[in-house]
């Protein structure tokens, strides 16, 4: 036929498919058309619409297609749409960010706008930082006096400071060459004793900055000094070769460069490091820039662990032993510290781990 409006004759359908976009009722079906053409390959799905005898075929062939790729673009937008309203659902998130940790957090965050953009209807946040918000208003009574929020401080960098004050403390930084693990992380140990020297194990990770935290150590033998100081990070690309096979915070070459990491987060308080030696009984406190005095301690056993306390409500660092308070080693301690231990000496290994002050219980 030679016009359009009359459509294609019986002989130019090529597929039942092109039978139905036609219109079966307008057509001269011819006898036995159903059974030779069920099994005849379309044209238009093996792209050979060109050698097509009339171009009526071709036409209905690419309707066809364009139909089809219509409705499997409205599928494949029903099933995105399906993932999206469970995936970005806040209580979702919230499930979500419970099983991970801050730096998978972060990742998820990255992962796309719908996650990690800032929203209006989360006051802001993102879905992620708002599931991060959340998880610190689940926190206890002591955590989220332990945790008040910086003003230039996220939601996640918080959350993971709550993950780390639930964890075990272990010491996360090793300076010196002659230190060690010694088991698991919460437990240091000397390398060799053929030249000993003094080599230092910090919570890095563990920082405090407010609220009442409680420290045990044992495996107190010869010469180890245990006490808190600011959270510094030791990086020896910043030094000369051998200038760290010995390291204490209280040897003078290194006060300028500790100093060099001082933030607002440590407050005006002048207090950066202050340590006990269950050995000689003697405790000292640093500023970083005089000589500090020496003071003992009286009846201090140098083979009981000791607990230490730092009140950061009170500004107070005390020592405890055999459950009872010994003496306040020092006041005046603000902004943020961590736990810390320095081994010298033969056979010396020292371990740390999270406890509460005799008498004292902990409100959920």
């Amino acid at each position: 036929r030679s016009s359009l409006s009359t459509g294609p004759g019986p002989e130019e359908i090529c597929c039942l498919q092109c039978l139905t976009i036609a219109g079966a009722g307008d057509l001269p079906v011819r006898r036995g058309f159903d059974s030779p053409h069920r099994t005849v390959r379309c044209r238009r799905l093996t792209g050979d619409e060109s050698n097509s005898s009339s171009p009526h075929q071709g036409l209905l062939c690419r309707q066809t297609a364009a139909t089809m790729a219509r409705t499997r673009n409205a599928v494949k937008r029903q099933k995105v749409a399906t993932v999206e309203s469970a995936l970005f659902n806040p209580d979702v998130v919230f499930l979500l960010a419970a099983l991970l940790d801050a730096r998978d957090l972060c990742r998820v965050s990255l992962t796309c706008q719908a996650l990690g953009g800032k929203q209006a209807a989360h006051n802001g946040l993102s879905l992620v930082e708002d599931a991060a918000r959340q998880q610190l208003e689940c926190a206890t009574e002591w955590e989220r006096s332990c945790l008040p929020k910086y003003d230039d401080e996220g939601w996640i960098e918080l959350y993971h400071h709550l993950l780390m004050l639930r964890s075990r403390l272990s010491f996360d930084q090793l300076v010196g060459d002659n230190i060690q693990y010694g088991g698991d992380k919460s437990i240091v140990k000397l390398i060799s004793t053929d030249q000993p020297r003094s080599s230092c194990a910090l919570c890095s990770n563990h920082v405090m900055r407010s609220g009442k935290h409680f420290a045990v150590f044992t495996g107190l033998k010869v010469y180890i000094i245990i006490g808190v100081v600011r959270p510094v990070r030791i990086k020896a690309s910043n030094f000369g070769e051998g200038a760290l096979n010995i390291f204490h915070p209280g040897i003078r070459r290194f006060w300028e460069y500790l100093l060099g990491q001082r933030t607002a987060r440590w407050t005006d308080s002048n207090v950066h490091c202050c340590y006990v030696s269950p050995t000689t009984g003697n405790y000292v406190w640093h500023d970083w820039a005089n000589y500090p005095q020496m003071m003992s301690i009286d009846g201090l056993q140098s083979n009981t662990p000791i607990g230490l306390l730092l009140d950061l409500d009170e500004g107070t660092l005390s020592a405890y032993q055999n459950n009872q308070r010994l003496v306040m080693l020092k006041d005046g301690l603000s902004g943020e510290y961590c736990w810390y231990a320095s081994v010298y000496g033969a056979h010396n290994s020292i371990s740390i781990k999270r406890g509460l002050p005799p008498g004292e219980q902990r409100a959920g």
